[in-house]
């Protein structure tokens, strides 16, 4: 029997499209859609901008990959990492149980590899191809070395499991065979890293994902030279994967990197954001929403407590708070619950810099509480995100709402409408309205289409006056 690691790179070297059920191509068309949504977005963020500053000093020639949004051209693997931080610069793309970013991790690297390769030789049919190869790969290493938990012990995962769906991924663009994607996958793992000290207010956690993502470009393009790396890289005992990052032989599960494999999609579980925060806040954030519309105000709330699981606990919650910038607050349990019931949305308009000090979210803040729920965590992965909200009122009555699966996660779907409403909106920051309108039904027909080209130029963007223009005009609506 080939190893977990051999069976991951034959089968994202066998599939094809035709394999794939039509519901789930259709749902890969709506995530994909999300996360560009997400990038363009993230393309004027102070962040992103800095990063591509200082990519055009090391290259100010340009290269042969678009930076998005940007008018601007990188070295492949620079736009991968400026590309990647777009997509998880705002804590707005997908989540999933196995904790990581797929679509950070793997568009990117499809993207620059069709401009490597030429955007015009490249059909749409491959690159959705190698889209879902990556979706389905990324997953299934988080589930095997159960995500939660590593996000407990404090490693940032996104950085841990992303350089092998975009080795993968890439790998399927630049047409390795799958002793090529094996050699990849021996190449990403040793690159992994991230730890979850970046999220208590450093830009840094912005480009985890893409740093996970350019390794994995590295990964692919490396071994189609013939590079080779850690012959089954997941399995090895003394220094492999799973051994050294659990620090144990027996805190992960192999089966999980090839448990149905080709029969239950990974691409299905992949879960959707409402809200510009963490994932371990989204159920909190639904809880909240569903109280305000039973008529719960931010003026009635004497106490609020909170009851997750230790994981999500450690991940979401810390005292004391302080107003460092936006990727605490975004990560702040505490404070994303005052923004939502005082400004009535956690969102793009709401996470600003203006926003972080305000003197009543602060104030707010401090009235909540998170506290562990053993009962939860006997209930499985599967209800790992959940929560239990406790709001004690002024008037002294109390009640309660517990929410076992946040609207958007895999068990509690957007349709594909509210992800398509939240792609437009996003995208809208960015791109002209007849361009946002025209990548929609890029997507939608991806499979259809002879070449990636054109799909290619609408994400390369204007030049930075134009664009600018677009962005005055979509803050103005």
């Amino acid at each position: 029997m080939p190893s977990h690691t051999r069976q991951l790179a034959e089968f994202a070297t066998r599939l094809q499209l035709s394999d794939v059920p039509p519901e789930v191509v259709a749902r890969a068309k709506s995530i994909i859609l999300d996360g560009l949504g997400c990038g363009l977005f993230g393309a004027h963020l102070k962040w992103t901008e800095m990063l591509g500053d200082v990519v055009q000093r090391l290259e100010p020639q340009g290269g042969s990959a678009s930076i998005w949004g940007a008018g601007k051209t990188a070295s492949a693997t620079s736009a991968v990492l400026v590309n990647g931080t777009m997509i998880q610069g705002y804590e707005l793309d997908d989540a999933n149980p196995a904790s990581i970013h797929s679509c950070a991790a793997v568009l990117p690297v499809v993207f620059a590899a069709a401009e490597m390769v030429g955007a015009d030789k490249i059909d749409g049919e491959t690159l959705l191809t190698a889209i879902i190869a990556g979706f389905e790969v990324g997953p299934r290493v988080g589930l095997c070395m159960n995500g939660n938990r590593m996000l407990g012990k404090g490693w940032h995962t996104p950085g841990l499991f992303g350089a092998f769906p975009a080795a993968v991924a890439a790998g399927r663009v630049l047409g390795l065979d799958s002793e090529q994607i094996f050699q990849a996958l021996g190449i990403a793992g040793p690159q992994a890293g991230g730890i979850l000290a970046t999220q208590f207010g450093s830009m840094v956690k912005r480009m985890l994902s893409a740093k996970a993502a350019q390794s994995g470009l590295y990964a692919a393009l490396l071994a189609a030279e013939g590079f080779t790396g850690i012959a089954d890289v997941f399995e090895e005992e003394y220094g492999g994967f799973c051994t050294t990052f659990t620090q144990s032989t027996d805190q992960f599960d192999l089966s999980e990197l090839t448990d149905g494999l080709g029969t239950r999609w990974e691409t299905m579980r992949i879960s959707i954001k409402r809200h510009a925060c963490v994932g371990t806040n989204l159920s909190t954030m639904d809880a909240i929403e569903d109280l305000m519309q039973e008529g719960l105000r931010a003026e009635d709330v004497e106490r609020i407590t909170v009851k997750m699981t230790d994981d999500a606990v450690k991940h979401s919650w810390w005292l004391p708070y302080e107003p460092v910038g936006l990727t605490a607050a975004q990560m702040h349990l505490g404070f994303c619950i005052a923004m939502k019931l005082i400004d009535g949305e956690v969102f793009v308009d709401q996470m600003v810099e203006e926003n972080m000090g305000r003197p009543d979210l602060l104030a707010f803040a401090k009235r909540v509480d998170c506290l562990r729920d053993e009962s939860r965590e006997q209930k499985g992965r599967s209800f790992a995100r959940g929560t239990d909200v406790e709001v004690v009122l002024k008037d002294g009555r109390v009640i309660h709402k517990v929410v076992d699966h946040f609207l958007g996660s895999w068990q509690k779907p957007m349709s594909d409408e509210q992800m398509a409403a939240k792609y437009r909106r996003l995208a809208a920051k960015t791109l002209s309205q007849r361009n946002v309108d025209e990548l929609e039904r890029l997507v939608r027909n991806l499979e259809a289409q002879p070449a990636v080209g054109s799909l290619v130029r609408i994400l390369h963007g204007d030049p930075p006056h134009i664009a600018a223009q677009h962005q005055q005009a979509a803050l103005a609506k």
